[in-house]
């Protein structure tokens, strides 16, 4: 074998080695470059998850909250009615009242 066999041997394999190193390295980026994208879709995936979960949430607080606040309007509502109703039983007692007490001031 002769310098040039050699020379060219060793050039063959230095190309190859290029060749080689370059489809690692783009194979590399690729696996890089799916792996970036997987993450992404993973990491969009859970914030749906929770935003959806979080809706969930709000909505039921916001039933709850409605639903509280009817019983409150509604007992605020019986109580007006009883308070009216007490008032009205009282009017004549206390329209009778005035009435005796201004004759009697009238009297005197």
């Amino acid at each position: 074998m002769g310098k040039a066999e050699i020379l060219q041997q060793v050039r063959d394999a230095e190309a190859k080695i290029r060749a080689l190193t370059k489809s690692a390295e783009e194979k590399r980026k690729q696996l890089q470059a799916e792996g970036k994208r997987k993450a992404l879709e993973i990491a969009e995936k859970a914030e749906a998850e929770v935003n959806a979960k979080n809706d969930a949430r709000m909505s039921a607080a916001r039933t709850d909250i409605e639903r509280r606040k009817k019983a409150q309007l509604e007992e605020g509502a019986k109580r007006a009615s009883a308070l009216k109703s007490a008032a009205r039983s009282k009017m004549a007692s206390a329209k009778n009242y005035v009435v005796s007490e201004f004759e009697r001031a009238v009297d005197a």
